[in-house]
């Protein structure tokens, strides 16, 4: 009796987080231990990334991010519930208490995602193979799976 063939999947993250951890990812990737990528859009070495995985061939995701950096969307202009004040996304602890203490604005999270999701587009000419989420940010206190993951 034949067993059923299993396929084994192993995503590398923070794809665009810096050109070093991106170098790292190809080879991996080359060397066939990493079978597809997830690009932060919002990475100090977005573009590069993205040219990387064009250039690869690599399967791309999107890592959508909502605890480091700056945000891509209409946050990035104006006071958000999920920015501090200096601009910069709240952290991952500080995301998650934000959300616990109810003071996350749920239409400005849409907004953000739906902004990394045309900026990823817009990068890779195509809809991502898949989405997750930088620094678990979609694990929500309390076990809660909110309408917009």
């Amino acid at each position: 009796m034949s067993r059923p063939r299993v396929r084994l999947v192993v995503t590398a993250d923070d794809f665009g987080y810096c050109p070093r951890r991106d170098e790292g990812i190809v080879e991996a990737f080359l060397a066939g231990a990493v079978t597809s990528v997830s690009l932060l859009v919002n990475g100090a070495a977005t573009e590069s990334a993205a040219e990387l995985a064009r250039r690869h061939s690599i399967p791309t995701g999107l890592h959508a991010n909502l605890s480091e950096g700056r945000p891509v969307g209409p946050a990035r202009s104006g006071a958000s519930s999920l920015l501090g004040p200096e601009g910069f996304f709240l952290g991952k602890m500080g995301f998650r208490e934000a959300v616990a203490a109810g003071d996350v604005d749920l239409p400005q999270v849409r907004e953000e995602l739906e902004a990394q999701l045309s900026c990823f587009r817009e990068l890779m000419g195509r809809a991502p193979t898949h989405v997750d989420g930088h620094q678990h940010v979609h694990v929500l206190p309390g076990g809660q799976t909110p309408s917009w993951v």
